[in-house]
Parts: C-alpha cells; sequence; structure tokens
C-alpha cells in the first residue's frame, strides 16, 4: 500500500523527481501543505515518511538500486 500512496503523491506532483544521485538512486523533492519542501530525498526515506508520518534523511535505507533500474 505503501508504494500505491508514493505513486499517488506522484500523480499529484507532491512527489517530484530532481535527478539522480552520485550512487545512481533516484532522488525526489517532497512538497507539504504548510509550503515546507524536502529536497534531494530518496525513494526509501519518502516511504518510510509515509509509514511513520515523520520524514527523517537516512541515506542507508535500501532503494533496491540494480544495475538494471538505475536511472530508470
Amino acid at each position: 500500500m505503501t508504494k500505491v500512496i508514493f505513486i499517488w503523491l506522484m500523480l499529484t506532483g507532491q512527489v517530484k523527481y530532481q535527478q539522480n544521485g552520485g550512487d545512481g538512486r533516484k532522488q525526489y523533492a517532497l512538497f507539504f501543505e504548510d509550503g515546507t519542501v524536502v529536497d534531494y530525498a530518496y525513494k526509501a526515506e519518502i516511504l518510510e515518511y509515509i509509514e511513520t508520518g515523520t520524514f527523517e534523511y537516512d541515506d542507508t535505507l535500501d532503494d533496491n538500486v540494480t544495475d538494471a533500474n538505475k536511472g530508470k
């Protein structure tokens, strides 16, 4: 269900792709209703935010990036 919510946030513009990080993982901007923006967040960080309701940068979370899906 968390991934479905992530897709919904992408479709509604609350999450927008920014760039690929140096490690090949996609980075996103996360827009909150109060106007706050979190930049350069990894998908795993946003998924954790969806699950917990609290955003925290943590580049050790795994996005399951493989050579086959880097940069897609």
